[in-house]
């Protein structure tokens, strides 16, 4: 009854997860009675490998699980020798609904890409005036200039200027 259960949910979610596998390019690198070694270069991320070993270290089929983020490599040493092809399927689908539900546990690369960028010239400013000034307070100054000549102007917009300076001189330092 389970079975039956389980397969009328996976034919209905099948079109979904063939999307989400074609997405991801899972490749089969290596398989051997009782194992099987995965790869997918979305899976080249410390959190999701370590994602990846704990769900599957959940499954009762699964003996053990190695899964590495560099090499984005996963493989399942199982309790049997043979799998079926529906418990290959179900494997390989799981694999691809665990890496893609712990994207939300991993850092943009754009995000992480920015924040390096962004240090890189704290620290060329930093370098440059001699430990005089640096992103934080050349930004602060210059907010704090336009908000008290563009008050006359513009007084609500001069004072959101303002307080962004204020917000940034009284931020806790220690952040980078």
């Amino acid at each position: 009854m389970i079975q039956s259960i389980l397969g009328i949910g996976a034919s209905l979610a099948a079109p979904s997860i063939m999307k989400r596998l074609k997405d991801q390019k899972v490749q089969v690198l290596h398989a051997m009675p009782g194992r099987v070694r995965l790869q997918c270069n979305h899976w080249k991320n410390h959190t999701i490998a370590e994602e990846l070993e704990e769900q599957f270290s959940y499954f009762p089929i699964v003996q053990s699980v190695r899964a590495s983020g560099i090499t984005g490599s996963l493989l399942l040493e199982f309790t049997t020798p043979y799998l079926t092809s529906e418990q290959f399927d179900e494997i390989v689908q799981a694999a691809v609904n665990i890496s893609t539900d712990a994207y939300r546990y991993t850092e943009a690369a754009m995000k992480a890409s920015m924040r390096n960028g962004l240090s890189s010239v704290d620290h060329l400013v930093k370098k440059q005036t001699g430990g005089k000034a640096d992103i934080d307070s050349l930004l602060t100054l210059f907010l704090l200039m336009k908000g008290t000549t563009g008050f006359a102007a513009n007084p609500a917009f001069a004072s959101s200027l303002l307080f962004w300076a204020y917000t940034l001189m009284t931020k806790e330092s220690g952040e980078r």
